[in-house]
C-alpha cells in the first residue's frame, strides 16, 4: 500500500512540474518541497506503525544523495536547481525497489543505481525528441542546418568510415581468429550506422542551442538564475538581477531542454517495468 501512495504522490507532482515546466517553461519552489514532505510523512506514519525505521532513514539518506548529485548539476550550470530538487525528490520516493512491483535488483545500493541509469537513458531520448521536434515546429530550421551541415560532412563521412573499418576488423578478427560464429559477432557491423546517426545529432544539437535555445525578454521577467546569451558559465545571481531590472530594457537570455516529465516517465518505466540495464 505505501509504494502505491508513493507512487500516487510521485506521479501528481511529477505530472504538475512537467505541465507546468512545458507551458510557462518552470514550476513552482514549493511542489518537490511538498513532495519531499509527503514522502517522508507516508515512510514516517509506516515506520512507526511496522517499527521500522530504515523506511524512513534510507529515503532521508538516498534522497540526500540524489539532491547532492543534482545540485552538483546545478552548479557547474548543467541544468536548472528545480530539476535538482525533481532528482533528489525520486530519491526521496523511492530510495528502494517498491515492493514486488519490478524486476529491478532489490539492494540498497543497486536499486538507486539503476533509477539514475533509467533517467539518463530517458533523458537523452528525451532530448533527441525534443530537439527533432523543435525542428518539425520550425521547418525552415530544417533546410538551415542541412546548409550547415555540408561543412561537417567530410569529417563525420571520413570518421564514420574509420569507424566501419574498425569494426570490420573487429568482426574479421573475432570470426577468423577466434572461430566465433558470424550470426555472433554480426551485429557489430550495425555500430557505423549507430556513430553516423550520433554525429549527425551532435551536429545538430549545436545548431539547435545556436539558434533555437534563446529568448529575448523584459529585464523585468529576469529571474535569479537566467543565463544571458554569450555567458555559457555565467548566471545572473540577485544582485545583478537588480541591477538590470533597474536599467530596463530587453535583453536575450538562454533557454534550456524543458526536462521535467523525464521524471514522470523514469518513475513510471522503473516502477512498472524495471531496471532499463536489462535491455
Amino acid at each position: 500500500m505505501m509504494d502505491w501512495l508513493l507512487l500516487l504522490i510521485g506521479a501528481a507532482g511529477f505530472g504538475l512540474a512537467g505541465y507546468w515546466d512545458l507551458k510557462t517553461t518552470e514550476f513552482p519552489d514549493w511542489l518537490p518541497y511538498a513532495m519531499i514532505g509527503l514522502a517522508l510523512a507516508v515512510r514516517g506514519i509506516y515506520s512507526w506503525m511496522l517499527g521500522d525505521w530504515w523506511i524512513i532513514l534510507n529515503s532521508a539518506a538516498v534522497g540526500m544523495v540524489f539532491l547532492g548529485f543534482g545540485l552538483g548539476l546545478y552548479y557547474i550550470k548543467q541544468w536548472g536547481d528545480g530539476d535538482a530538487w525533481l532528482l533528489g525528490t525520486l530519491g526521496f520516493l523511492f530510495p528502494s525497489a517498491p515492493g514486488s512491483f519490478t524486476p529491478l535488483v532489490s539492494s540498497a545500493f543497486m536499486f538507486p543505481m539503476a533509477l539514475l541509469f533509467n533517467f539518463f537513458v530517458l533523458a537523452f531520448a528525451y532530448l533527441v525528441v525534443y530537439a527533432i521536434g523543435l525542428g518539425v515546429r520550425n521547418r525552415e530550421l530544417f533546410r538551415e542546418f542541412s546548409h550547415s551541415f555540408k561543412g561537417q560532412a567530410p569529417m563525420v563521412g571520413t570518421m564514420t568510415i574509420m569507424f566501419s573499418a574498425a569494426c570490420m576488423m573487429i568482426v574479421a578478427f573475432l570470426y577468423f581468429g577466434f572461430g566465433m560464429p558470424f550470426h555472433s559477432v554480426s551485429h557489430i557491423l550495425l555500430l557505423p550506422a549507430a556513430v553516423l546517426g550520433l554525429l549527425v545529432f551532435l551536429q545538430y544539437g549545436q545548431y539547435i542551442e545556436r539558434h533555437m535555445f534563446k529568448r529575448q525578454i523584459s529585464v523585468r521577467d529576469l529571474r535569479v538564475g537566467d543565463v544571458p546569451v554569450g555567458e555559457k558559465f555565467r548566471v545572473l545571481d540577485r544582485k545583478e538581477v537588480i541591477r538590470l531590472k533597474k536599467r530596463g530594457g530587453k535583453i536575450w537570455i538562454k533557454e534550456g531542454v524543458r526536462l521535467s516529465p523525464v521524471f514522470l516517465i523514469t518513475l513510471l518505466v522503473s516502477f512498472f517495468y524495471g531496471s532499463l540495464l536489462l535491455v
